[in-house]
This record gives structure tokens, C-alpha cells and sequence, in this order.
């Protein structure tokens, strides 16, 4: 909670070293719609609410051969509940912990002949664990579906949150600038409707989709930005062991920008894409993976984005895995028309990737993954000096990447699982993310408890900053190395009524993940979940 939306705002998310600040270098889908600000084309992590989420999938590397713009480092899809297919439930969630922090949810579900609903309620608060760090918001979410008969389907899905953070700033003796305000009152909302299509030997959709956003800083800054587009396409399942997928997309996002009541102007980029993929089985062993969009901009024109895959299963339990793919990020309404560095000759930032990997499963006890992968990317924007006292946005950057990741996943006994990950990252670009970060969870149910502990090691985390002296020069220095260690159990009280304690932080442990913005030290958080 309270993650700001600044670039200088924490909550960033990357992939891979790709990320961006702001945010604009991963992709953020709601049940495969884009959802990003319409200004500044950035996702806006404060506004997303767990009270309605199935599942979180994410795609590492670039996907915009799927999903165009913005997909430039990976896409983080949050995948919303499925609707329920008989009779009624409700739930209601009830959650205190550290710095007076709570949370209520509530949420009805039912299904009336052919027609299937979910409506909940959700609220938020903390004092925060510093003076001016206090943070509230609230979640209005209804999704309806319906069957029109065995072939197609109907859905709504829509989301209301209006919420308000404060920021405050960097602490005692740190003279960096922190960000552009303190305060923020933020409403985000969005919408799609989705017809879905399912036959012998094809299956399809098609959806119109948007979000909206009204936000109001403590800088004087008021906007109403807005994404809108529609998503359409056709899977068939054709002979050979042929499957082809046809998509269109079109998108329309900016909307209006005012500075201390002084109208700044109305900006919108409209862009349409069509795209063909085509995925072959060979020998049974050998899956071919090829695909082609075409992405044109009214303001940059057209693009090409091309990906290639292949996997290879020389055993049952073993596969062998290669990828080439291209990212592309077109600039921001931001980028190309607002405050002085804004330059309207931008061009859209490239990356290519290369990716090679192994999956290897020992019966049904052990899954590891390898993976190794390289990327170089052109025409990154950055804002330079053209002349003294004169910055302008340019495509002058570049940047290129070498690393791996593993991954093990294990049961060796009933009832304990064991999720254990390492990354490493080699760049020659040193923010902002982390070269070395090692992962965990263990998992064990014994009999109505469950206990999780997880955490993560984070090694050689830059961060950068500007003086207050020298606003236009950046700093970069290294933060210090850090281990956090979670615990959650949860217990099942009765039928419909479990018990939850979380310690986060469980070692206390003093780190930053912001120059000047200590995080917390151990906090506790107990919930009460009740379904009838």
C-alpha cells in the first residue's frame, strides 16, 4: 500500500533489469487487457486490489509480438476470478496489524439460471511506519457472466478505487530530491466486456476494454487520463498439428493535463495491430512457435515486431527450450508533449532477446528450471543536456544484458513443498534492480494448519537520486544488502471460519529499498475469513 505513482515512487516493477522510470517497460494486463495511465503510461500498483484475483501470471522477456507497446521487458497479467457455476456464497474478510493497518472485504457470488455474478467490497488503511506515511483506499469490483447458449458466452467486469497516500520524503539529513509531492487523491476505474466464442476447432474472443483515471497532487498537478481499445481474436486448431491464432487490436490513450489550474492541453496516441501466430508439433517431440504484428502509431507510423520459439522434448520428463524476441515501447504522452524536456520527434524504444532453457522433472517430486538469456536494447529514452540549462527527452540510450535464472520446485513428502529460486543479472546499466536475488518458500499442512515461510536475499541493489544543489544531475549508489524472512500460518477454526497471522520482516531486519525511505522492521498482521 502506498506505493506513490511518481518516477521516483517505489512499488517499480522489472523484469530482467527492464522496468523503466516510471514504469513503462512492463506491461500490465487485468485479465488480458492493458491497464497502464493514460499520461504517463505507466501501471498503477496502489489501484490493484487482491479481493477479485484467481491468479498472478507473468511472462518474462518481451511479449509485444502479443501485446504490443509497453511489453518491452515482460507482462504482469492479473487473471480475476471465475465466476461461480452454482448456488451462492459470501465472504467476509476482517484484518489488523502494525501502525493501526486494516482490512475489511466483503463479497456476494451467486448463479441464477444462466446468468453468473460476483460483487465485493474492500477497504484499506495504515498510519504507515513513518509520520506522513498514512494510506487509505477502497475497492468497488462487480463482475456478471452469461450463457447465451453452448457457444458463447458474455462477460462484464468492472472496478472502482479511489484512494489517497501520503509521501514523506526522504529522512532527516538526506538533501536528495524525494519526488514531486506529498499527497496524492487518486480515483482509478475500469471496464470490459467480453464475448467469447468456443466450437470443435476454434475458439475466440472479442473485448472492449477501458481504464480511467482522476488524480489530484499536492504539486498542483490534476489529470484525467483514459485507455481504451478493443481485442479480438480467433485460435483454430487446424490438421498437422497446426494451431494459428489471428488477433487485431485497437487503442486509444492520453487525456487532459492542468498544473496549479493552468490547462497544459489534451493529448491522445491512437494505434491499431493485427497479428498471425502459428504453432507447429513435429514427431511429437518438437513444438515450432513463430509469430508476426504489425503495430502502427498516429504519431511514429508503423512497426514490425517478429518472435520465434521452439522446444524440444527429448524424454518425457525433459524439455529443451530457445526464444528470440522483440520488445518495443512507443513514447508516453509525457515522453512527447509534457514539461520542458518533452520532444514530439521520439521514436519507440527497441530490445531484442535471446533465451535458451531446460526443464527437467524427476517423477513427481523435483521440477528444475535453467535458464539463460541476452538482451540489447536501442533507442532508449533519456533526458539529456542540448544546451546549458536546456534538457530535452532523446532516443540516445542503449543498453544490453546477460544473465540466468534457476528455479527448483519440489515435494519430497506429503503435506511440505519447497519453491527455491536464484537470479543473476549482468548489465551495463546498474539500476535499478538487484544482479544477484535468491528466493524461498516452504510450505507445510498439518491437518487444519498451514505454515508458509518465505523470503528473499537481495545482493548489490542500486538506487539513483538527484541533489538538491544539482536537480539535474543524477547519483547512483549502492544500497545495503539485505534478507527478509515471512511467516504465515493459517488455521482452520471451523468449517466456513479460518484464522490468519502473518509476521513480515521476521528477523527485523533494516534495509532500503529508496535512498532515505527506511523500510519496516517486524510487523504483524492477523485476519478472520468467514464463508456462508
Amino acid at each position: 500500500m502506498g506505493y506513490g505513482v511518481a518516477a521516483l515512487a517505489g512499488g517499480s516493477i522489472t523484469i530482467r533489469g527492464v522496468g523503466g522510470k516510471p514504469n513503462t517497460q512492463v506491461l500490465m494486463l487485468i485479465d488480458g487487457r492493458p491497464d497502464f495511465q493514460g499520461i504517463f503510461s505507466h501501471p498503477i500498483n496502489d489501484a490493484y486490489s487482491l479481493d477479485n484475483v484467481d491468479h498472478i501470471e507473468i511472462l518474462r522477456g518481451p511479449a509485444s509480438a502479443v501485446y504490443g507497446t509497453n511489453a518491452l521487458g515482460g507482462v504482469v497479467n492479473i487473471i480475476t476470478r471465475e465466476l461461480p457455476t452454482s448456488g451462492f456464497e459470501n465472504n467476509v474478510n476482517i484484518g489488523y496489524g502494525s501502525y493501526n493497518t486494516q482490512r475489511y472485504r466483503f463479497h456476494h457470488a451467486g448463479t441464477i439460471g444462466k446468468l453468473q455474478y460476483f460483487a465485493g467490497f474492500g477497504y484499506q488503511a495504515s498510519d504507515g511506519h513513518r509520520e506522513n506515511s498514512n494510506f487509505k483506499a477502497q475497492n468497488y469490483a462487480l463482475k456478471m457472466g452469461y450463457q447465451i447458449n453452448r457457444h458463447y458466452n458474455i462477460n462484464l467486469n468492472g472496478s472502482v478505487t479511489p484512494y489517497q497516500f501520503h509521501d514523506p520524503g526522504p529522512i532527516q539529513g538526506e538533501h536528495y530530491l524525494s519526488g514531486y509531492f506529498d499527497y496524492g487523491d487518486i480515483t482509478r476505474s475500469s471496464m470490459d466486456l467480453t464475448l467469447s466464442n468456443r466450437f470443435a476447432n476454434t475458439d475466440g474472443t472479442i473485448k472492449i476494454h477501458g481504464n480511467f483515471g482522476k488524480h489530484k497532487l499536492s504539486d498542483g498537478w490534476v489529470s484525467d487520463d483514459q485507455t481504451n481499445g478493443l481485442i479480438a481474436f480467433q485460435n483454430f486448431y487446424l490438421p498437422y498439428e497446426i494451431k494459428t491464432t489471428i488477433g487485431f487490436d485497437i487503442k486509444r490513450y492520453g487525456g487532459t493535463a492542468r498544473s496549479n489550474g493552468i490547462k497544459l492541453g489534451t493529448f491522445f496516441n491512437d494505434e491499431y495491430a493485427s497479428y498471425l501466430h502459428l504453432q507447429k508439433l513435429l514427431l511429437k517431440k518438437i513444438i515450432l512457435g513463430s509469430g508476426i504484428r504489425y503495430e502502427h502509431n498516429s504519431h511514429f507510423g508503423a512497426e514490425w515486431i517478429p518472435k520465434f520459439s521452439l522446444v524440444y522434448h527429448p524424454l518425457s520428463q525433459t524439455a529443451l527450450r530457445a526464444t528470440v524476441a522483440k520488445g518495443f515501447r512507443t513514447p508516453s504522452i509525457k515522453d512527447l508533449y509534457l514539461f520542458p524536456p518533452a520532444n514530439q520527434n521520439l521514436k519507440p524504444e527497441r530490445l531484442w532477446s535471446y533465451e535458451l532453457g531446460v526443464n527437467q522433472s524427476i517423477g513427481n517430486v523435483v521440477t528444475l528450471d535453467i535458464c539463460g538469456f541476452y538482451y540489447q536494447g536501442d533507442q532508449m529514452i533519456q533526458t539529456t543536456m542540448i544546451a546549458p540549462g536546456q534538457m530535452q527527452n532523446q532516443n540516445v540510450g542503449s543498453n544490453q544484458a546477460k544473465g540466468f535464472e534457476v528455479a527448483v520446485q519440489a515435494n519430497p513428502v506429503t503435506n511440505f513443498s519447497a519453491n527455491v529460486s536464484y537470479s543473476y543479472l549482468n548489465s551495463d546499466t546498474i539500476i535499478p534492480f538487484s544482479p544477484n536475488k535468491f528466493n524461498f518458500m516452504l510450505n507445510y499442512k498439518l491437518r487444519d494448519l498451514n505454515i508458509s515461510l518465505y523470503g528473499e536475499h537481495i545482493r548489490e541493489l542500486y538506487t539513483s537520486y538527484q541533489l538538491n544543489q544539482m536537480p539535474s544531475k543524477t547519483t547512483i549508489e549502492k544500497l545495503s544488502d539485505y534478507t527478509l524472512v515471512h511467516l504465515k500460518l493459517n488455521y482452520r477454526l471451523m468449517e466456513n471460519l479460518n484464522l490468519s497471522v502473518g509476521i513480515e520482516n521476521l528477523l527485523d531486519e533494516s534495509y532500503q529499498i529508496l535512498k532515505g525511505y527506511p523500510m519496516p522492521g517486524r510487523t504483524v498482521f492477523c485476519n478472520l475469513s468467514f464463508n456462508f
